[in-house]
């Protein structure tokens, strides 16, 4: 079982999730001049955590097991799975939440209690690429 958690691949994409989440802390504590601790288990924000753990594990299978093998094609579909579900998200959250509000504000119009923000998740394209490039590059360092 110890085997498990200190095996190279699952090294890699915690080194990767966990670096693209720090990077939001310290890119918050820059532009805002106050640490957000919030921003650690956030999941929307530039770099993206999903992006960045998955295609440094793909690129590490890629280059230990060989870009041609089944395990790297596997995790190269689920990466690919994964970066366009996170980049549909923002839409259908916004969808979803625009009708939720509608719903809440026909059943108890100008209730205080049904204030929401408007604001969507802010998964964009740069999100995801910058993800992408930091487990990219993370990885090319490791190995």
């Amino acid at each position: 079982m110890s085997e498990l958690f200190t095996a190279k691949p699952y090294l890699v994409a915690i080194l990767a999730g966990a670096a693209a989440q720090i990077i939001k802390v310290l890119s918050f504590l820059i532009v805002e001049k106050r640490v957000n601790y919030k921003r650690f288990v956030q999941p929307d924000g530039s770099p993206n955590m999903h992006c960045s753990a998955l295609s440094a594990l793909t690129v590490y299978v890629g280059f230990m097991d060989g870009f041609g093998t089944m395990t790297f094609a596997l995790s190269l579909c689920l990466t690919l799975m994964i970066v366009v579900d996170t980049l549909n998200v923002k839409q259908a959250h916004s969808q979803q939440q625009e009708v939720v509000l509608i719903l809440l504000d026909r059943w108890q119009p100008k209730h205080e209690a049904w204030v929401r923000s408007r604001k969507a998740l802010s998964y964009t394209r740069m999100d995801v690429l910058s993800g992408t490039a930091l487990g990219i590059v993370l990885t090319l360092l490791v190995i």
